[in-house]
């Protein structure tokens, strides 16, 4: 009985644990070659971490490689198609970049990143290009 009683709160914990333990671990390093905005902050080039919050699973930080999370924002997860690669997805337009989609490898983990007031300022009147970035 004791055993019976040991293994189900062992299948239960590991039920609990294991779906945080697998978003924890999703993260994607790059080298971004230019600047960039998330989240009306603005970031200059370099090499970054994108990854989920912890404790707030439907935020996304970005930290930089002195390990300083430099920004957070609040995202919306879901499928980004089957097959997607690790990367990032940029909307240009101008000089001005701001960071769209992030993928993780995974079709179930994608991230999208809603449209800021700034973005929409720098849409009017100008071309959008979209810009990607492979990650590792």
């Amino acid at each position: 009985m004791n055993r019976t009683i040991a293994v189900v709160l062992f299948a239960t914990a590991t039920w609990i644990t294991g779906p945080k333990a697998t978003a924890q671990a999703k993260e994607l390093k790059v080298d971004v070659p230019f600047h960039f905005t998330v989240n009306n902050i603005s970031l200059p080039a370099g090499h970054y971490t994108f990854g989920f919050d912890p404790m707030l699973p439907n935020t996304l930080i970005i930290v930089d490689q002195a390990k300083n999370v430099r920004a957070r924002a609040f995202i919306l997860r879901g499928s980004i198609g089957e097959g997607r690669e690790a990367r990032l997805i940029f909307h240009r337009y101008g000089g001005e970049n701001f960071l769209s989609e992030v993928g993780f490898n995974s079709a179930a983990d994608g991230v999208f990143l809603p449209v800021t007031r700034l973005e929409k300022q720098a849409r009017v009147n100008r071309n959008e290009e979209l810009a990607s970035i492979a990650g590792r």
